[in-house]
């Protein structure tokens, strides 16, 4: 990053500071990020206008030819003024570097990089931009041509990097920004409402109570919904037996129908609020879009048997990925409202990345470049995503988030562990029956009320939501939960050099925790014989040596440091007059 002019060293003293995030890829690099949450809060937006897709249609007539090219590490061709420049300041092990091109992150970016792309293209017929995908069309192959050999040498004027993987040149159609545009106008992406249309039929009572859950929300905006599902409710009776035939799956394609077309379905109005719905089941994902509680967009998908295995918060949050991801094109730029019947999210968004578990730290890098606001919302009222969620596609398509060993670098590199010890705790948690169980809680979802968990989990739970599991060990976030055969051993390893008891919880915190763990560790050390002969405490305390009284003023001073409400000062006092003064 040094080499590409991106980050250059620190050293002057600079007003903002950032936490470094480090993120490995796929490919095996390393990609530098920092967490701006604190310094958003103080970033003024130009609050720059969003192109529509509807707008760029309607400045398209005629168009039969198109071609859509994509810019690569798109912020990186913003360069920062030295005032910018300096607010993007972040610490590394190695000292302090700043942006010397925008990071990712910074909720302002993506509107300055709108306005600088459009324009780039200014003055430009037939080139349209929205971010940084730019739209090239023609009435015949000769104009297109024409049009696109303009934007290419204005891209190679203006040094803009392009991503040859992801551009399509010449064709009939091309999908842009959510929708399809071709020679016959704009027609609505299918993946918009392909997770209903596609939406497998109940296969029992419980499952279609899940779907006419979602349909009963929508009925709102439709007044003969009722009469439509008259023959699925009719299932739902107790004195009826399951019997799906041609009625109910008539009256079942009826209803998908209906929920992907107007006026349910609505088009997406760049000035209205938008708000994006997620849930996650134990199998499934489910996003839908809204705006003035009319869905425009679907989505779901499958979790992975790794992801299943994930705990409850993890999955939850892995869906607002999921949504915004799948949503990339709405939500970029500008402000969202995602929705949760997860309420520990909340706070997870709220607080530093440093402090959420080691998963959880990778799904919010993910989200760094959306301006998302999370907003718990009780389930029973989330009927559109926990139907997706529930009756989702089978397919797991999306790379949501970069498959990495997570013990490579966040454990083996963050506790002082040998490869040997690291299977010898593997080995001891799968044969402990509590950290089992919690596994499984965790995995499941944690009950509502403490009084319903086992007598010896009670003591996790509060901090429930720290909990995590990574590679068949648990932890209480960065911390690795030490199973009860390992626990004395673990007593004596923190103490072998005979630290106090202030050092040795200190020492230990970094890296461990079980329940009891501060009790056991001051006892194991008031107990210890030889501390006890070695105890500095029974030392007579030097007397205070008084000094004689000057014979005049300023003829001997007195100074110290002192900090209040975090301002650093000196005071210096004179030993005849007993005069101070502060600077």
């Amino acid at each position: 990053m040094m080499k590409l002019g991106v980050i250059v060293r620190q050293k002057e003293p600079t007003a903002w500071v950032n936490s470094m995030v480090t993120v490995v890829k796929s490919n095996g690099d390393v990609r530098i990020c920092i967490d701006p949450k604190d310094l958003n809060k103080a970033i003024s937006r130009e609050h720059y206008p969003m192109k529509t897709v509807e707008e760029v249609v309607a400045n398209i007539p005629n168009a039969k030819v198109f071609s859509k090219i994509d810019a690569t590490s798109g912020f990186w061709h913003l360069k920062l003024d030295e005032d910018s420049s300096k607010l993007t300041c972040f610490n590394t092990p190695f000292g302090r570097y700043r942006f010397l091109r925008a990071p990712f992150g910074i909720k302002s970016i993506p509107e300055i990089f709108q306005r600088v792309m459009t324009e780039i293209m200014e003055n430009i017929e037939g080139a349209e931009v929205i971010v940084d995908d730019i739209l090239i069309w023609g009435s015949t192959i000769q104009e297109h041509d024409e049009r696109l050999k303009k934007v290419l040498d204005r891209a190679r004027q203006c040094n803009l990097k392009l991503s040859k993987s992801k551009c399509q040149f010449r064709k009939n159609e091309v999908d842009y920004v959510g929708h399809i545009i071709s020679k016959d106008g704009l027609k609505p992406d299918p993946e918009k409402v392909r997770a209903v249309q596609k939406m497998k039929k109940p296969e029992n009572k419980k499952e279609l109570q899940t779907f006419l859950g979602f349909i009963t929300y929508l009925s709102k905006f439709l007044s003969n919904m009722s009469d439509v599902s008259a023959p699925l409710r009719v299932l739902l009776e107790e004195k009826n037996e399951w019997c799906w035939e041609k009625e109910q799956d008539t009256s079942f394609n009826k209803l998908k129908d209906m929920a992907t077309n107007a006026p349910i379905l609505s088009y997406y109005d760049p000035k209205q609020p938008l708000t994006l719905n997620v849930d996650a089941s134990s199998k499934g994902l489910g996003a839908v879009l809204l705006q003035n509680d009319k869905p425009i967009a679907y989505a779901s998908r499958a979790l992975t048997p790794t992801q299943q295995r994930y705990a409850q918060i993890e999955k939850e949050t892995l869906a607002i990925v999921f949504g915004c991801q799948k949503f990339h094109h709405y939500v970029y730029g500008r402000q969202v409202e995602v929705e949760s019947d997860h309420k520990p999210l909340e706070n997870i968004f709220s607080k530093p990345l440093n402090e959420a578990p080691p998963r959880i730290q990778r799904f919010v890098l993910q989200l760094q470049k959306y301006d998302i606001v999370v907003r718990y919302k009780p389930g029973k009222s989330m009927y559109v995503s926990d139907t997706l969620s529930r009756m989702y596609l089978q397919e797991t398509v999306e790379k949501l988030v970069p498959d990495i060993e997570i013990n490579e670098i966040q454990l083996n590199a963050h506790l002082p562990i040998s490869p040997e010890k690291y299977e010898l705790f593997k080995k001891q948690t799968e044969s402990d029956e509590i950290l089992q169980q919690m596994k499984k809680i965790n995995e499941e979802g944690w009950p509502l009320k403490k009084e319903e968990l086992p007598e010896d989990l009670k003591m996790y739970w509060q901090f429930r939501n720290e909990i995590t599991c990574i590679d068949n060990l648990l932890y209480k976030g960065l911390k690795l939960i030490i199973p009860t055969s390992l626990r004395k051993e673990m007593l004596q390893l923190i103490h072998e050099t005979h630290m106090g008891i202030v050092k040795c919880k200190t020492r230990a915190r970094e890296f461990m925790y079980w329940p009891g763990m501060m009790s056991d560790i001051q006892d194991i050390v008031e107990k210890c014989e030889t501390c006890a002969v070695n105890n500095k405490k029974t030392n007579n305390k030097e007397p205070m040596i008084t000094s004689k009284l000057p014979d005049r003023p300023s003829s001997k001073l007195a100074a110290d440091l002192f900090q209040y409400k975090g301002e650093h000062y000196l005071l210096t006092v004179d030993y005849y007059s007993k005069w101070p003064e502060i600077d």
